[in-house]
């Protein structure tokens, strides 16, 4: 036990008794199972050993879980005070930004209004336009119709 790191002097005795306890209640046990299957179990100093070998296995592999649990949580804590540090600066920009975004929205809304005057102003030309084209067309139609009577009556005149 002298070898474990970060144990106190205080927990090395505990851990003495303890497996001192568990060594002493196997050899109990192992009595009262010779005594009801009379099967003999032997209890040496090698499992002793190997108790304690065990013991500091587990340890030191609960040691490296819980500092890979803590390095786990110490990125997460890191990418949580990044996440919020870039919130903070995108809620900066937003306030900044949103005077600027009035402005446009006030900006569009008077264009919307010339755009929407313009376009009244394009429809009535427009009708104009058409009705000026069917009265361009009536008159189209009529000389040419005058057109085709006259090259009538040229071909009738022609020998």
């Amino acid at each position: 036990m002298a070898d474990l790191e970060d144990v106190s002097d205080e927990v090395r005795k505990g851990l003495a008794t303890m497996c001192m306890k568990i060594h002493r209640s196997v050899e109990e046990t192992s009595d009262q199972f010779f005594s009801e299957l009379r099967r003999k179990v032997y209890t040496t100093p090698k499992s002793y050993l190997d108790l304690i070998s065990l013991y500091e296995k587990v340890l030191n592999q609960k040691r490296d879980l819980f500092h890979k649990n803590k390095n786990r949580l110490a990125v997460g804590l890191k990418k949580l005070q990044d996440t919020n540090n870039e919130i903070a600066i995108l809620s900066e920009n937003i306030k900044e930004m949103t005077p600027k975004l009035e402005a446009k929205n006030e900006e569009l809304a008077k264009a919307l209004v010339v755009v929407s005057a313009d376009k009244e102003i394009a429809n009535e030309k427009e009708k104009i336009v058409s009705a000026e084209a069917e009265i361009v067309d009536k008159k189209a139609t009529e000389s040419k119709a005058i057109a085709d009577e006259c090259q009538t009556i040229l071909d009738a005149a022609m020998p």
